[in-house]
């Protein structure tokens, strides 16, 4: 497999796609992530926030009805292109998922939306 073939297996679009997203910092060493998200013909704008910006994408996706569990994350930097690799779970179903950006967080959010998407093509089919 290319890396080419490898990155659309694994970060494809789907049902959720993350129009654009921030993160800011709060009290007591929390930040607050707002994001606009696609899903399926609706926009919404949502607002999470945690301890940092995976927890507070985490929160968000579980808010609308994708929840991922993470169980495991690596990443590597390549020419200055962060990429995320991520086992994400939900209700004992896996799913390995990617995601690259021009930093880490950024990295871990596309890797997030990717898996949620991945758990979600997973739901429909019965895996």
């Amino acid at each position: 497999m290319t890396w080419q073939e490898f990155t659309d297996e694994y970060s494809r679009g789907g049902t959720i796609r993350l129009g654009s997203w921030s993160v800011a910092s709060c009290s007591g060493d929390l930040v607050e992530c707002r994001a606009t998200l696609a899903i399926a013909d609706r926009i919404m704008s949502c607002s999470a926030v945690a301890a940092g910006p995976v927890g507070a994408m985490t929160s968000i996706l579980h808010d609308i009805g994708a929840p991922v569990q993470i169980v495991r994350l690596h990443q590597r930097v390549v020419d200055d292109v962060v990429t995320t690799f991520l086992l994400c779970e939900n209700d004992g179903r896996q799913t390995w998922a990617v995601g690259e950006g021009s930093s880490s967080d950024e990295a871990n959010v596309q890797a997030l939306v990717a898996g949620a998407n991945r758990l979600l093509d997973a739901d429909r089919v019965g895996v």
